[in-house]
């Protein structure tokens, strides 16, 4: 009998370990942009796909390469075998929104419904779920009266979540004054946070971000280097790192930084899915041209030179950089 009971016990210990190995290697494939690995991966194991932490990462990973309309299908079928899970309600409600957003207009409202019910749905089931918060109050905050925005709810929301996480509840405070352009009330708040808090991340991310709205970039990068330096999450890190890149190209300054920033940036991201790497690489030309490296810069240019995209701001930004090499002697 004990030798049963130990084998038993042994062989849940295993599969505990094996699923939080694969959780860990999700999350590392995701902070790395590996979505396709991700789908690879857990398709090539569906066992994993009994683990709802695991999954939330695959469809996460579906809606980084523009598999909307299929999560949205995988999501429906997901919440019939996890009800009481609080990241994936909230992932299929925020999906229902994006793609009402931009979707057919005779299912658009109905969309639109159904994913704010998930998302309040994803906040009851677990309050602490900070995204969804956030995501809720935004929405409040932001869509029209008739989709299910009230600013009066936005507020309510704002103050609950004060009381759960104070922090949380600023930052939230935050969003509603961006959301309604009152930028300069935006940053006084932040700047009363930050006298306590000087090195948390997010405060720092949110302030450079106004002020990069507002065109103040030499302070903006200097905000964003901060963050970077003081964030323990890959994904805030090496957004702020883009940032200090792409605001060392606008004001010309701190080239060297910059040129260290989008370089940790492009080795981090080399060979994923992050749709900003080879918008990172024709930054880095860029100021390889400003400290004179134009060796440096016609070698990274060549690796995206061909690179074709439907965005056209970046298409005409690759011509303003080849037609600037072409005339350097």
């Amino acid at each position: 009998m004990k030798i049963a009971f130990l084998s038993l016990l042994l062989s849940l210990l295993l599969n505990f370990t094996a699923v939080a190995v694969e959780l860990n290697q999700a999350t590392s494939w995701f902070e790395q942009a590996q979505y396709q690995k991700i789908l690879t991966e857990i398709d090539r194991q569906p066992s994993l796909k009994k683990d709802p932490n695991v999954i939330a990462f695959y469809v996460k990973a579906m809606f980084n390469l523009r598999q909307r309309e299929q999560a949205n299908t995988l999501l429906n079928q997901l919440r019939s075998e996890f009800p009481q899970h609080s990241e994936l309600l909230y992932l299929a409600g925020i999906n229902k929104i994006i793609l009402a957003s931009g979707g057919n207009i005779f299912n658009a409202r109905q969309r639109t419904s159904d994913g704010l019910q998930l998302i309040m749905q994803a906040v009851t089931v677990n309050p602490h779920n900070y995204q969804a918060q956030q995501a809720l109050i935004s929405f409040y905050q932001s869509a029209p009266a008739a989709t299910g925005g009230s600013e009066m709810l936005a507020q309510q929301q704002a103050t609950l979540l004060a009381g759960l996480n104070p922090l949380q509840g600023a930052l939230a405070q935050i969003q509603i004054l961006i959301l309604e352009e009152r930028f300069s009330e935006a940053v006084a708040l932040l700047d009363k946070h930050l006298t306590r808090m000087p090195n948390q991340p997010d405060l720092l991310a949110s302030k450079a971000s106004i002020l990069a709205r507002q065109n103040a970039f030499l302070v903006a990068q200097q905000l964003y280097s901060k963050t970077a330096e003081f964030s323990t999450e890959p994904l805030q890190r090496y957004n702020a790192l883009y940032q200090v890149g792409r605001l060392a190209v606008l004001n010309n300054n701190d080239v060297l930084q910059g040129i260290t920033a989008l370089s940790d940036y492009i080795g981090f991201y080399q060979n994923s899915e992050q749709i900003r790497l080879n918008w990172a690489k024709l930054r880095l030309v860029q100021l390889f041209i400003l400290s004179g490296s134009i060796g440096r810069a016609e070698l990274l240019f060549s690796d995206i030179v061909n690179t074709t995209s439907a965005d056209e701001d970046f298409m005409d930004l690759k011509d303003q950089v080849k037609l600037q090499l072409s005339v350097i002697p």
